[in-house]
């Protein structure tokens, strides 16, 4: 029986030969302009991307009063259309009738209006768009409407759509594949169950987003969050995973689950920011705007420390964490703020060279899924940045053991084995080259993919987490262009 299986197994699998060249870095492939026209004019706190070079910057003021963050002196939006460090911007509703921002003026506002339908945006914070270049505003307003805007090629327009959800501010803002809407309130307490809501989309039947005497539907679904401090939500494709920036705690939080059958919390993905994760003067960083790329799987976390600045505190801090989902592991990390200084010898340099933010304060986070860029803010220096990885974006799933070239090809027994929930694999390559590792049960049918790249000779190894397998035996098979082998394992339950 093994050897039948073995046989399939050997069938499945195709090769490609690629080279490998890149440096596999993170860098900016531009940044925004600051005093110019082509900059958001303002301190930028969210950005949302819609396409490949196409994005919505957010412009929101420092609160007013110390103890309230969503009384501020200006708020406002700046779209982007094909566009770079001098080029893009497009007309946007500020003022009503303004169109673009007054470089460092006050009293700037957009305003979302349809027919004789009008809110003015209002202490919002943060943005996400979804697959159709709308884009979707945490307000708070009166009765903290989601505003929706869509994003054109000749300016940022309003829509008819909006939806009210209720008397709490709301901070974290996301849109799945479908077009469901999450939004997560600004604090959790004792006192309410729903701190995380999910309305149907803009499109969905039943919906009264666009109605003129609507705006008011029920969520359908909520989660209840203790106590604390949240400014950041994000989730996969499907809704079925959601990550929540529990920022009092300087945490990720997990949860799995469904719209109709609810959702708990998965407390085998731990993130949490270390104890010596500091900044200069001992400020502590927390977790702010999430995003998450489906292909591969990564979370975005944007942490920094927040209303915080000066070369010798918040600017000498300010980085992206990319996170493994299953586990909350750091596979690598964009340090925005070390990038700003080895690009100009300080951490206080704005930007007006077009490669570097300057006055770090990295609030937020998105991912534009086609290209695989990241795209974030800085607020201080009132500029968009893109960020690109140059490499496969694969290779961060992956822990090179040594790079010393091995004499042969080898795949070793995983280990523990038997296993629950992950188990370890290494394995060694003498030849640059493509390389595949995968997961298949007792029927032949492939479960799971942990390589599909290219590699470059040495020894590896990477982590497997089965927690979402049924116990039993599965076959685990490396393939590259001269080798192939295949071990057995067994996941306990």
């Amino acid at each position: 029986m093994q050897k039948k299986l073995l046989i399939i197994l050997l069938v499945i699998l195709g090769l490609a030969t690629l080279g490998f060249s890149q440096s596999n870095q993170w860098m900016t492939q531009y940044v925004t302009f600051d005093a110019s026209s082509n900059g958001t004019g303002y301190r930028t706190a969210s950005v949302a991307a819609v396409g490949p070079n196409r994005f919505v910057a957010l412009v929101t003021g420092p609160p007013i009063l110390p103890d309230n963050f969503f009384v501020v002196p200006y708020n406002y939006l700046v779209g982007y259309w094909d566009a770079d460090s001098a080029v893009g911007r497009v007309p946007s509703p500020i003022n009503g009738s303004q169109t673009e921002p007054a470089y460092g003026g006050d009293s700037q506002y957009s305003d979302w209006e349809y027919v004789l339908d009008k809110i003015t945006l209002k202490g919002a914070w943060q943005i996400a768009a979804d697959n159709n270049g709308y884009v979707y505003v945490a307000n708070n307003d009166d009765s903290h409407n989601i505003l929706v805007f869509e994003l054109k090629s000749d300016g940022l327009v309003s829509t008819a759509y909006r939806m009210m959800t209720g008397s709490e501010n709301i901070w974290g803002i996301e849109v799945d594949d479908s077009g469901y809407v999450y939004v997560v309130d600004y604090e959790g307490r004792d006192d309410k169950d729903n701190e995380v809501k999910i309305f149907a989309g803009i499109n969905a039947p039943g919906t009264t987003w666009g109605d003129f005497n609507g705006h008011n539907d029920a969520p359908v679904a909520t989660i209840d969050l203790p106590p604390g401090i949240y400014q950041g939500i994000t989730v996969n494709n499907d809704g079925t995973e959601i990550y929540i920036s529990a920022t009092s705690e300087r945490s990720i939080w997990k949860f799995v689950g469904d719209r109709v059958n609810g959702y708990t919390r998965d407390t085998s993905f731990n993130f949490t920011l270390a104890e010596d994760d500091t900044a200069m003067g001992g400020l502590h960083p927390s977790v702010l705007g999430l995003a998450y790329l489906d292909e591969p799987h990564f979370v975005f976390a944007a942490t920094d420390t927040f209303l915080n600045r000066g070369a010798t505190a918040g600017y000498s801090y300010g980085r992206i964490y990319v996170i493994d989902p299953p586990t909350g592991m750091p596979m690598d990390t964009i340090d925005i703020a070390q990038w700003n200084f080895d690009m100009t010898g300080m951490y206080d340099t704005g930007s007006n060279n077009g490669r570097v933010g300057g006055f770090t304060s990295v609030w937020d986070v998105d991912v534009e899924k086609s290209e695989k860029a990241v795209y974030t803010q800085t607020y201080y220096g009132w500029a968009v940045e893109k960020w690109v990885f140059d490499g496969d974006l694969n290779v961060l799933n992956i822990e090179q053991v040594s790079n010393i070239i091995p004499q042969d090809y080898q795949l070793k027994q995983n280990y523990p084995n038997p296993f629950n929930p992950s188990t370890t694999i290494e394995f060694s390559i003498k030849k640059s080259g493509f390389v595949s590792l995968n997961i298949y049960n007792v029927m032949g049918q492939k479960v799971a993919t942990l390589i599909n790249h290219n590699l470059p000779a040495g020894t590896y190894q990477v982590t497997f987490d089965a927690s979402q397998l049924a116990g039993g035996v599965y076959f685990y098979q490396l393939v590259t262009d001269n080798f192939r082998a295949t071990k057995k394992m067994i996941l306990t339950k």
